[in-house]
C-alpha cells in the first residue's frame, strides 16, 4: 500500500479530513457492479440502443434543469449539505433503477440521477477550493482534482473487475449489488458535512440574492467565453468516449469473449487509465494543454475507426477498446483545473453549474444520435464516433488557451 501511495497525486492532501472524505465519497459513488452487463440488463427490461442513450439524454436534461437551482441553494445552505442531499437522492435513484421495467421507470431513475449529480456538481470543486489554504489553492488545485479523478477511476475499476462475474450469473444481481456502494457514498457524505470548513463562497450568502448570483455567473461566462467553449468541448468528448462502456459489450460478444470476462478485461483497461492519471501532471507539463486535449480525442477516435475492421479478433478488439478508455481520461482533470483557475471564489458553484448547463446541451443532443448508430450496426458506431472524435481533436488545437511557456511560468 505504501508503495502504491507514492504514485498517488497529491497524497499529502488526504491528511485534510474534508478532502479525504470527498475522495472516499467519490470512490463509492463511482463503484457500479453492473457496468459491464448494463446492456444485457436493459435489453432484458425492454430497451434498445436508441432508448438506452436516450436515457443518457434524459440524465443530461435533468442535470441541465436542476444545476442552477441546486447551486443557488448550495450558496445558501453550504456545499457539504448539498453534497449530502445529492448522495441521498442518488441512493433513491439507484433503488428505482433496480426496480425499473420499460422506458418510463428507467427515465424516472435517470431524472433522480440527474438531480443527484446536479447537487454534487460544482459543490465538490467549490469545497476543494474552500478546504485548501487560500495561498495554495492555485498550486494544489490541480493535484486535488487529479486525486478526485483517480478516485473515480479506482471505483469504476473495482466495479468492473468484479461485476461481470455477478452479471454472468444474473444481470439483475449486479445491479442490486450496486446499492451497497451507493449507501456508502451517502454515509461518507455525512463525514464531509462533519469536517467541511465554512467555505469562502458562502460567508456572505445571506446578503446575496438569487438574481445577483446568476448575474455573477453570467458575467464570468460572458467575459470569458473560452469557459463555455471548454465546457461544450469537454461534454462532447465525454459523450463520445464514454459510449465505449455500452458498445464494448456487443463488440466483445462479436469477438466471442465470454460475459464473465467483460469486467476483468475492461478493468485492465481502467487500470492502465489510472496509471496514466497518476502521471498526468508530468504528461501535461510535457505536452501542454492544447496538445494533451487533442490527444485525448485523437487516439480514442482512431481506435473507434479501427474497431469495425477487427470483426473476429478478440485481441485487437480488446486493445482498441482499451485505447478508447485509456486516453479518454486525460481531459477531465485538465479542463477542471483550466476552468477553476479562471473563476473567482465568489459564487464558484453557480458559475460551474452555469457552464455545466452549456455542456449538457451538447451532450443531450449527441446521446440519441450515438444510440441510433448502435441500432444501425457496430460498423456505424466505429465510423461515426471515431470521425467525430478526430474532428474534436482539431478543435482542441484551436482552443484559445495559454501557451505551454505561459502554463509553466517561463
Amino acid at each position: 500500500m505504501s508503495f502504491f501511495r507514492r504514485f498517488v497525486p497529491g497524497r499529502s492532501l488526504l491528511s485534510m479530513p474534508t478532502l479525504r472524505w470527498l475522495v472516499i465519497s467519490r470512490f463509492f459513488s463511482n463503484l457500479f457492479f453492473y457496468s459491464t452487463t448494463l446492456v444485457l440488463f436493459q435489453q432484458q427490461r425492454g430497451l434498445n440502443f436508441t432508448e438506452m442513450f436516450l436515457m443518457e439524454a434524459i440524465l443530461s436534461a435533468s442535470i441541465w434543469l436542476a444545476d442552477v437551482p441546486t447551486s443557488i441553494w448550495s450558496e445558501r445552505i453550504g456545499y457539504a449539505r448539498m453534497i449530502l442531499l445529492g448522495r441521498a437522492i442518488g441512493l433513491v435513484g439507484m433503488l428505482v433503477f433496480v426496480l425499473a421495467h420499460g422506458f418510463w421507470l428507467f427515465a424516472c431513475a435517470e431524472v433522480l440521477g440527474g438531480v443527484a449529480f446536479a447537487c454534487v456538481s460544482g459543490c465538490e470543486s467549490a469545497l476543494v477550493y474552500a478546504a485548501l489554504p487560500a495561498h495554495e489553492s492555485s498550486r494544489q488545485g490541480g493535484e486535488a482534482f487529479a486525486l478526485l479523478a483517480s478516485a473515480s477511476s479506482a471505483g469504476f475499476f473495482l466495479g468492473l473487475l468484479t461485476g461481470s462475474f455477478l452479471g454472468a450469473a444474473s444481470p439483475l444481481l449486479a445491479v442490486m449489488a450496486s446499492l451497497v456502494p451507493s449507501l456508502f457514498a451517502f454515509l461518507a457524505a455525512f463525514r464531509i458535512w462533519r469536517y467541511a470548513p465554512a467555505s469562502r463562497a458562502t460567508k456572505n450568502s445571506e446578503q446575496v440574492q438569487v438574481r445577483q448570483v446568476l448575474q455573477r455567473a453570467w458575467k464570468t461566462v460572458r467575459s470569458q467565453p473560452v469557459l463555455a467553449l471548454l465546457s461544450l468541448w469537454g461534454s462532447a468528448n465525454f459523450a463520445l468516449t464514454n459510449a465505449v462502456f455500452w458498445y464494448n459489450q456487443p463488440y466483445f460478444q462479436r469477438a466471442g469473449i465470454p460475459v464473465a470476462l467483460f469486467g476483468p478485461l475492461t478493468a485492465t483497461a481502467l487500470g492502465l487509465q489510472l496509471l496514466i492519471l497518476l502521471r498526468l501532471a508530468a504528461i501535461h507539463k510535457l505536452l501542454g494543454t492544447r496538445l494533451l486535449l487533442a490527444c485525448s480525442c485523437f487516439f480514442p477516435g482512431l481506435c473507434y475507426l479501427l474497431l469495425p475492421w477487427v470483426t473476429h479478433s478478440w485481441l485487437f478488439t480488446l486493445l482498441l477498446i482499451a485505447g478508447v478508455i485509456v486516453f479518454s481520461a486525460w481531459q477531465e482533470p485538465v479542463i477542471a483545473q483550466e476552468v477553476n483557475r479562471r473563476i473567482a471564489d465568489t459564487s464558484r458553484a453557480t458559475t460551474l453549474s452555469a457552464l455545466s448547463l452549456v455542456g449538457s446541451l451538447g451532450k443531450s443532443t449527441l446521446d440519441p444520435l450515438i444510440g441510433r448508430l448502435g441500432d444501425r450496426g457496430l460498423a456505424w458506431v466505429g465510423t461515426g464516433l471515431g470521425g467525430a472524435l478526430l474532428l474534436l481533436s482539431i478543435v482542441a488545437l484551436l482552443l484559445p488557451l495559454r501557451s505551454q511557456r505561459q502554463e509553466h511560468g517561463q
